[in-house]
């Protein structure tokens, strides 16, 4: 849920990528997902912060913003890696394909 500057330990986002503010307009990222901590290294506006557990497991990221900003950043990161979103789409139904007879018509033959 989305707090205001008031709420201390607010968080948005499963625990695998998870955010919180920790000072007005700065916010840190969480995560234990490799594939959620590739992109967050590859993004010029964050910075890696801590990374803490055996091999590196957990590591957060700090990043400038707004609340919508950063749920924005946690939504499309999760909707991109979660095939839930994707596997209810099904492929569109192909169309028949229109064929050309190569049989001549019965009353269009000629002799």
């Amino acid at each position: 849920m989305r707090g205001s500057a008031r709420e201390v330990n607010v968080t948005y986002g499963p625990p695998e990528l998870c955010v919180w503010k920790v000072a007005p307009g700065t916010f840190w990222f969480q995560t234990t997902d490799p594939e959620y901590s590739r992109k967050l290294d590859q993004r010029q506006d964050t910075r890696r912060v801590e990374v803490t557990g055996v091999n590196h497991y957990r590591r957060t990221y700090e990043i400038q913003g707004t609340w919508r900003m950063v749920e924005g950043i946690v939504r499309r990161y999760l909707m991109a890696t979660n095939s839930a979103f994707s596997s209810r789409i099904s492929p569109p139904a192909r169309r028949k394909s229109l064929r050309v007879s190569t049989q001549r018509e019965a009353g269009n033959e000629r002799l």
